[in-house]
């Protein structure tokens, strides 16, 4: 088994708030495994899920753009080594480039015309890879491309490294109240982190966990074996409620959920809006 260090418990107690012993039991119980030692937890109800902190892997900055047609809009994540670079204008303009670069011509980033300048979006980060000495890469990457009449909703949070686009099918987006909701929601999606927009966007082993979890927890209600898988099925039910992004309540107006909400706006203005696409992206994930 492999040693238990202070290292290895404060890791897994950044990721969960979990107390010292409860950790430490946890990562003996699972070998060392951080990953089996946090389902365990959750297992036992003694945390609810692992914080999304840690999870960063590098450094860099998310790139947003619309196309000049307003047909199609992108989200990448650009990353480099340090902090210091992530912020230094000519990376900023990088990542400006290839977002426009994303959104303007479907493809692989590192083939597509640079839209900040001349050659292609390789081409320009390799440039500035020899200009400042530090390694480089496009990360992940999402365009968004619907039936028109559509628009979009871009934010980005101000450390730059969390970013968020929405698309939205039923109008061009022209008004105050549509420019307001596309805002609204990605702005939603970032503080709430959806994990796709309805139950069936959520990944099936991701689903099978929670349903193995929640059926441990419900064995440890004690209560009639007949009503276990009933309150398993309940703790699921508000999983996907929790996680998905038409059914999250919505974060300026919890009465309604995130649908209800996009279909109010739309009768506020006479037309049937309907939210369809989004994409979350934070600089390492």
């Amino acid at each position: 088994m492999p040693e238990i260090t202070a290292a290895l418990i404060k890791d897994l107690r950044d990721r969960t708030d979990c107390g010292m012993m409860d950790a430490k039991r946890a990562l003996q119980e699972t070998g060392g495994d951080i990953e089996k030692a946090i389902d365990l937890l959750r297992k036992k109800g003694e945390i609810k899920q692992a914080k999304t902190a840690g999870r960063v892997t590098s450094e860099g900055r998310i790139g947003l753009a619309v196309s000049p047609d307003g047909k199609a809009a992108a989200i990448v994540s650009v990353q480099c080594e340090t902090d210091f670079t992530g912020k230094n204008e000519q990376f900023v303009k990088l990542t400006e480039g290839v977002a426009q670069s994303i959104a303007a011509k479907a493809g692989e980033p590192a083939g597509l015309p640079f839209a900040g300048g001349s050659g292609t979006v390789s081409e320009a980060v390799t440039a500035l890879v020899a200009k400042t000495g530090e390694n480089m890469k496009i990360g992940s990457f999402f365009r968004l491309q619907g039936n028109p009449p559509c628009f979009f909703g871009l934010y980005l949070h101000n450390d730059n490294k969390l970013g968020v686009l929405v698309q939205i099918e039923g109008s061009a987006g022209g008004s105050d109240a549509e420019k307001t909701l596309a805002k609204d929601l990605a702005m939603h999606a970032a503080a709430n982190a959806p994990l796709g927009m309805t139950k069936n966007d959520v990944p099936a082993d991701l689903v099978a966990k929670e349903k193995e979890i929640a059926l441990e927890l419900a064995k440890q209600s004690g209560k009639p074996a007949n009503l276990v898988e009933k309150i398993a099925e309940g703790r699921i039910q508000a999983f996907f409620k929790e996680r998905t992004f038409l059914a999250q309540p919505f974060v300026k107006d919890p009465s309604v959920n995130v649908e209800q909400h996009v279909g109010n706006v739309g009768k506020q203005i006479g037309k049937a809006l309907k939210l369809v696409a989004f994409a979350r992206l934070r600089v390492g994930e």
